[in-house]
């Protein structure tokens, strides 16, 4: 055998097995799925955790920390709800994905932007950050002389709980300062 046909051989076999490597990481074979494969396309069955209630929350902005009163309400994954801070009631509106929880909150005024809060949610506890998102082309600032920054803030919340140990159906109105 020439030494042209015995690499013309090792160099199919090396493809072969190359192309049946990276069939079996897709999952494929031959004959179709594999079993593996067919298990992971299907919902993990994963819940979303129960953030709906009456939130205590504390987060940094750029004027230090604040107090607001947050109200969830949750439909399967989809978030809605009132963000109440002292300069008002804001809506708010996400998503919560097994334990992660992300929401919008939009505030009006003279420049209009909305920030989001990302977190994890534990038990009656969510922790995360929060940043300004699409504050371009609203005109809104948030650093001195008028730069747009966008820096992430950490936020924190407790879940409001009555004197019988019950979710609060009222938030606290966070206290002015």
């Amino acid at each position: 055998m020439s030494q042209a046909w015995r690499f013309g051989l090792f160099f199919i076999f090396f493809c072969g097995t190359i192309f049946a490597l990276g069939q079996a990481r897709e999952g494929q074979t031959a004959s179709g799925p594999s079993q593996k494969n067919a298990a992971s396309d299907k919902p993990s069955g994963t819940q979303p955790a129960d953030v709906a209630g009456d939130w205590q929350m504390s987060w940094t902005g750029r004027l230090g920390t604040e107090d607001c009163a947050v109200h969830i309400k949750q439909d399967g994954a989809k978030l809605s709800g009132t963000f109440q801070d002292v300069h008002g009631l804001s809506t708010l509106t996400g998503t919560v994905e097994a334990k992660q929880v992300s929401f919008d909150v939009q505030f009006g005024g003279p420049r209009p932007f909305t920030t989001r809060f990302t977190g994890t949610a534990d038990g009656g506890k969510i922790e995360g950050t929060s940043q300004a998102v699409g504050v371009g082309g609203s005109g809104a600032f948030l650093g001195h002389a008028g730069e747009v920054v966008h820096p992430e803030h950490p936020w924190t919340a407790q879940r409001v709980t009555n004197t019988a140990g019950e979710t609060a159906s009222k938030p606290n109105p966070p206290a002015k300062n």
